[in-house]
């Protein structure tokens, strides 16, 4: 009846000994499954849970008794001299299976706790990665821009030289190569804390080598956002495991009514007798053994009402719990997807219109800058814009996987196309 599942948790992935960088997030994640210290707690959660069973499902302990009288007490066979007893206590009708039941529900809830918190650690590598995946694109993107910059500056300043340009074009293109410096450093100082939380997330020393992401990243898969909604109740492990707490509570309601009932307690005892003092006596010195057969005396009744009344208010309360989880969840997943949605179709905006056109405008400018026929501020103006197309088009990429894992991690169903 009691079927112990097996978790989809790594385990003994000692291959991995360490990353380096030429690894992927596929192997990251799963450097993460074997190492993290969250996970492994909640897996011995899951082990602590699951030894509860067979617990649950044992008789009590027998109870041996020995017995010596301090005095001999004589009877017409012999004087009895001492006594040895056995009695095992016996629960009432179905108690064992009840109890045993509750045990392996809070077993599959730990479970299923266990797949939730892999689930956390999943989406956590991922978030992390995704974002450094954004930084080292903004870095590439910014200092492409910069070099290009560089160029247009040692350009203003030969048409100045010529007496074809202007002072102001120099001056304007010097403080454009400032603010672009700037940001290429406040980009690159981020990478610290960056790699520090993802080598968090991975069990690792802050400062431990990396792999870097690049761009692009996998394109996401299609989407059945009704399915994902209406399926979330059976698919998501925390909905599930809060299931499994509602009918462990079940069953536990079931079980405080068994208390109105009485244990049995059955025994044997075995008398050691002397011989008698006239050894003519039929059955002179002859052991006597008897059975017996106890009853527990369920009288307490106002406190096995009260028994009842805890349990099926746990039960009550398990399923409201289950219920707010499932709004919740549903509403998370909802934001989730619209981010998704959106992600995808910024994405589509920046890289098939805006970043084309903006990067026409630029080469468009920059001939008829150095034909004399445009203006040094309208150049560097449209390669500002085209810097912050190029950069949306990153960040929008970016926000799509982060959502993409986040519906992973609240639904549980696999979306990501390097698993």
């Amino acid at each position: 009846m009691h079927r112990q599942r097996t978790t989809t948790v790594d385990q003994g992935i000692d291959d991995l000994e360490d990353l380096d960088g030429n690894s992927d997030l596929s192997q990251l994640i799963h450097y993460a499954r074997a190492n993290n210290p969250g996970l492994e707690a909640a897996f011995q959660r899951w082990k602590e849970a699951l030894e509860g069973v067979p617990q649950s499902t044992t008789l009590p302990a027998p109870r041996l008794t020995l017995s010596g009288y301090l005095s001999e007490v004589e009877t017409r066979v012999g004087p009895m001299q001492a006594r040895v007893g056995l009695a095992q206590p016996v629960p009432w009708f179905g108690e064992l299976e009840l109890a045993g039941n509750v045990a392996f529900e809070a077993a599959e809830a730990a479970r299923e706790m266990l797949e939730a918190a892999r689930l956390d650690l999943d989406q956590r590598i991922r978030d992390v990665w995704y974002e450094y995946a954004w930084l080292e694109q903004a870095i590439v993107i910014t200092q492409v821009n910069l070099e290009l910059l560089v160029h247009w500056e040692s350009v203003a300043r030969a048409r100045l030289e010529t007496g074809l340009g202007r002072h102001s074009d120099v001056i304007r293109a010097q403080v454009e190569l400032g603010k672009l410096e700037d940001q290429v450093q406040s980009l690159t100082d981020l990478r610290r804390p960056m790699e520090a939380r993802l080598n968090a997330a991975l069990n690792r020393p802050s400062d431990a080598l990396l792999p870097k992401p690049t761009f692009p990243l996998p394109e996401p898969p299609q989407l059945n956002e009704q399915e994902l909604s209406s399926a979330l109740l059976s698919t998501s492990p925390t909905l599930r495991a809060l299931e499994h707490r509602v009918e462990a509570a079940r069953y536990g309601a079931d079980l405080a009514g068994k208390a109105f009932f009485p244990d049995f307690v059955i025994g044997a005892d075995y008398t050691f007798i002397g011989s008698a003092d006239n050894s003519g006596i039929s059955g002179s010195g002859d052991d006597a053994v008897a059975l017996t057969l106890g009853f527990d005396l369920p009288i307490w009744r106002s406190s096995y009402r009260a028994g009842v009344r805890k349990a099926e208010a746990q039960m009550k309360a398990s399923r409201s719990e289950q219920e707010e989880s499932l709004n919740r969840l549903a509403s998370d997943l909802e934001m989730a997807l619209y981010q998704f949605r959106e992600g995808g179709r910024r994405v589509s905006l920046f890289r098939d219109s805006l970043i084309p056109k903006g990067e026409e405008s630029v080469q468009a400018l920059d001939t008829a800058y150095q034909s004399g026929d445009e203006g040094f501020l309208d150049l560097i103006d449209a390669e500002r814009v085209l810097l912050e197309f190029q950069l949306q088009a990153a960040r929008a990429e970016a926000d799509r996987a982060k959502a993409l894992a986040e519906i992973e991690r609240i639904t549980g169903v696999t979306l990501h196309p390097e698993f």
